[in-house]
């Protein structure tokens, strides 16, 4: 009887360990884990760098053959195989192109925009286009190319996002004629020729601080607002660059003309020193909450030579590009695999429906001495501490060729699992590993809900900047704000990456009571989420003068907005020394309208509220408890 207790003590032990998240999931091909040479020779270095998904699942990777210059893709099957539908076998491989892939965005119609640089003398900027079964899209460019010459020496695309026009937005450097970088942005039509209503002929280049590298990349597509995050005044390894600096996270906003948006950070920049004097940083990744928070990830080093271990590094930015001081120890997160020693090189984040924020990289933790590098994750709360129900201390890493080093590039979510992606070996083949999860990737990006009184009527509008098999929307409404009913449904886009507009209208408002309204979002697995709730007093006569309660509030504000602005309206929260703390921007139609902001993230003390759309101006103050 003990050796049977045993026995099933230990199979119980084994169901738990393999269940447990931040584990690889060996439903994923029997491993957790796959490694692949695309090309079929042993001497070529294949490393991934970007991942998306179609709306069944599969997943795709792009990246590059990096000792030959070459675009790769490849696209999986959930369960871990190669999609025999896609390319060759799963595989496209651009063999008769010097370039190397960075970045990938995929369209709405399936299609897949990859960004590099392309090498006829100099690099230059290079976008390619692939139709879904991976095949060059003739329509675009020059038989599915396009390249773009920046400066006189090296131009490097990093990453790219689709604006809602389906123009193309690509994200940088260049190399100045002092040597050093600058961050680049290049807005392309859909058709690959430059856009010249965005900056100088469709270029826009910015100089911070010498040596400066652009990697992350969001659009606004409410506003048009596009911002860039990476590295300034960073350390150059390259002969062909000049200059050594301690590093600093920055980000940079700019309008959809191009122009530095002025109510962002400093003149449209925002820079961080992560670990402070005597260190080096680097941020290589950026991810927007459904705020409009930015997360930025990247490394801090201890010394400023960029030389010796690394920290996984996370700071969270307002919209006004403040540190968020909520968030971790005054906006910044710093962690070790070990604890001290460890090298941790993160490269990539990704955020859960639930907040919670998950980076990537790799660690130089295991036990061969002349391979030490795998594979690592790490778990954050939405307040920035580590996340001790993933892996039990926040921390997961996996040796997935023991006999190899082992990199990740490039984290993403979906279906409960968490996928990195990057390379393993010597020669370096391309790998890819899932591990399970408890949280999702966000379903859906509202960035938009309001109402308008209209006679005997409610309409409700709202705006989507993102959806993932979002199946529809159904409006309900409380006359307490305790018990919802359903009172109609509206149909989702289901999957998109720009911009969509709803609306709905309540034909049968409470009339002598606060009407409540919330959005419950379903997915088509039948999962829900909500939205922040919209209150609407339909008895109240609409005023000159900006709304807003309760008043004090602890962490939803509900506004209202007087009818005369027209256009795009500025809601701007302000401390008591005029610092913007918060910024919130909506259509307005001229009507009076509802709306929210949410302010639990800010610090207890007093605040101005003002709405302007260039025009009209009011405001009114209000106290965060």
């Amino acid at each position: 009887m003990k050796s049977v207790t045993s026995t099933l003590t230990m199979i119980l032990l084994c169901l738990y360990v393999s269940a447990q998240v931040g584990s690889l999931d060996n439903s994923f091909n029997g491993t957790g884990f796959r490694v692949d040479n695309p090309t079929g020779f042993p001497d070529k270095y294949d490393i991934a760098s970007a991942m998306a998904f179609t709306s069944g699942g599969k997943i795709i990777v792009a990246g590059r053959v990096e000792n030959d210059n070459n675009f790769l893709l490849l696209r999986y099957t959930a369960a871990g195989v190669l999609d025999n539908t896609f390319g060759t076998g799963g595989i496209v491989w651009v063999s008769t192109v010097d370039a190397r892939a960075y970045g990938m965005a995929q369209q709405t119609d399936g299609k897949l925009v990859l960004v590099g640089w392309i090498n006829p003398a100099a690099r230059d900027f290079c976008v390619m286009r692939f139709n879904s079964d991976g095949s060059f899209d003739n329509s675009f460019g020059t038989n599915g190319i396009v390249s773009t010459p920046i400066g006189a020496e090296f131009d490097e695309a990093r990453n790219v996002a689709i604006q809602n026009d389906g123009k193309i937005v690509v994200t940088g450097y260049s190399t100045n004629s002092s040597h050093n970088t600058d961050f680049v942005t290049v807005r392309y039509t859909a058709t690959g020729g430059l856009d010249g209503t965005f900056g100088s002929g469709g270029i826009v280049k910015t100089n911070i601080n010498n040596f400066d590298m652009a990697e992350g990349i969001a659009i606004n597509n409410t506003t048009g607002a596009i911002t860039i995050a990476g590295t300034s005044n960073g350390d150059s390894q390259d002969p062909n660059y000049s200059n050594t600096g301690s590093g600093d996270f920055t980000v940079v906003r700019y309008t959809s003309a191009g122009v530095p948006d002025a109510t962002f950070g400093a003149g449209g920049i925002a820079t961080f020193d992560i670990g402070g004097t005597g260190t080096y940083d680097e941020a290589h990744s950026m991810a927007v909450q459904s705020d409009g928070q930015l997360v930025l990830a990247g490394i801090t080093k201890r010394n400023t030579t960029n030389s010796g271990n690394s920290d996984a590094a996370v700071i969270r930015v307002t919209t006004a590009g403040a540190l968020d001081v909520t968030f971790g120890t005054s906006g910044k997160v710093i962690a070790n695999y070990t604890g001290f020693n460890s090298d941790d090189d993160i490269h990539s984040v990704a955020l859960q429906n639930d907040g919670k924020i998950v980076i990537g990289g790799s660690v130089d933790a295991f036990s061969n001495p002349l391979k030490p590098y795998g594979l690592l994750l790490m778990r954050l709360t939405a307040a920035g501490a580590l996340d001790n129900t993933f892996d039990g201390d926040g921390k997961a890493a996996a040796d997935i060729v023991p006999a190899d080093n082992d990199f990740g590039y490039v984290v993403a979510l979906n279906n409960n699992r968490i996928y990195l992606a990057g390379t393993s070996g010597d020669p370096r083949d391309l790998a890819i590993a899932a591990f399970q999860n408890d949280g999702t990737s966000l379903p859906i990006v509202l960035s938009q809900f309001y109402g308008q009184k209209q006679t005997n009527k409610v309409v409700l509008q709202w705006t989507t900047s993102m959806e993932e098999n979002v199946a529809q929307f159904v409006i309900e409404r409380s006359s307490d704000g305790k018990t919802y009913k359903a009172i109609g449904t509206v149909p989702a886009t289901g999957n998109s990456t720009l911009t969509r507009n709803y609306s709905f209208a309540d034909q049968s408002p409470f009339t002598n009571a606060n009407d409540y309204y919330r959005l419950r979002v379903q997915d088509v697995s039948g999962s829900i989420t909500y939205s922040k709730v919209l209150i609407i007093n339909f008895s109240t006569e609409l005023t000159t003068s900006l709304q807003i309660f309760p008043n004090p509030v602890k962490d939803v504000l509900q506004v209202q907005i007087p009818a005369g602005f027209k256009g795009t309206t500025s809601l701007q929260v302000f401390d008591l020394n005029g610092h913007l703390a918060k910024l919130n921007r909506i259509n307005s139609d001229g009507n009076a309208l509802n709306t929210t902001i949410d302010i639990a993230t800010l610090p207890t003390g007093v605040y101005m509220l003002k709405a302007t759309d260039g025009s009209n101006s009011v405001s009114t103050r209000f106290v965060k408890q």
